[in-house]
């Protein structure tokens, strides 16, 4: 019986885990591909192009996902939707600090004038600094994330190893009330440790 809520609770949370990790790496590739986006918008303004046509471009040369997400607001701009509307929009789809900086640029610049290819391209150097840092502080601390997995996946090594050598002994920790209370006890100090660990070693720029 606990074997199977063990599998079930795993197909549960199996697709909440797969989406956010697949919107996770989405949402990293966006960051990625932006500064070199706001270089191309940049450069397409100051050869005389408009706006549209600049995010049109974008939305014609780059790669998935931020060609999706531009052609999204190109065609909200060609229905009709307020360009704060759509800007919103899209940033409600990309929460990232990278893009709220880049949509603040281009309200400010449609609100009060200025030269927007000249603030992009500015942006787009901050963000491949900040990008570089990231990077750095990555590997700095790519031995800690290892150590974290190592430790949190050392108990359950150890356990595998017992139970092959004594499988009478450990087969009390599945069978009997205090066998589940100390893995319920085991299982809460792993995933804090585990959560500690990554706490420790993620470092926001």
């Amino acid at each position: 019986v606990s074997v199977a809520v063990i599998i079930f609770t795993g197909l549960l949370l199996l697709p909440f885990a797969a989406y956010k990790k697949m919107r996770k790496k989405r949402l990293k590739k966006f960051e990625q591909q932006l500064p070199d986006v706001l270089v191309m918008i940049s450069g397409a303004l100051a050869s005389g192009s408009s706006l549209n046509m600049a995010l049109q471009s974008v939305m014609l040369e780059q790669e998935a996902p931020i060609s999706q997400e531009f052609m999204l607001f190109v065609r909200e701009q060609r229905l009709g939707v307020e360009f704060d509307t759509s800007m919103r929009n899209m940033e409600r789809r990309i929460p990232l600090l990278d893009f709220s900086m880049f949509a603040a640029a281009m309200r400010i610049s449609r609100e009060v004038g200025g030269d927007l290819g000249e603030v992009l391209s500015t942006l787009a150097d901050t963000l491949r600094r900040k990008s570089s840092m990231e990077g750095k502080i990555d590997a700095l601390t790519a031995q800690g994330r290892m150590q974290g997995i190592v430790m949190t996946g050392l108990p359950i090594l150890l356990g595998g190893l017992l139970y092959g050598l004594e499988p009478v002994a450990m087969s009390k920790l599945f069978t009997t009330p205090i066998g589940w209370g100390v893995l319920s006890v085991i299982f809460v100090m792993e995933v804090l440790g585990y959560i500690f660990i990554k706490k420790i070693t993620s470092i926001d720029v």
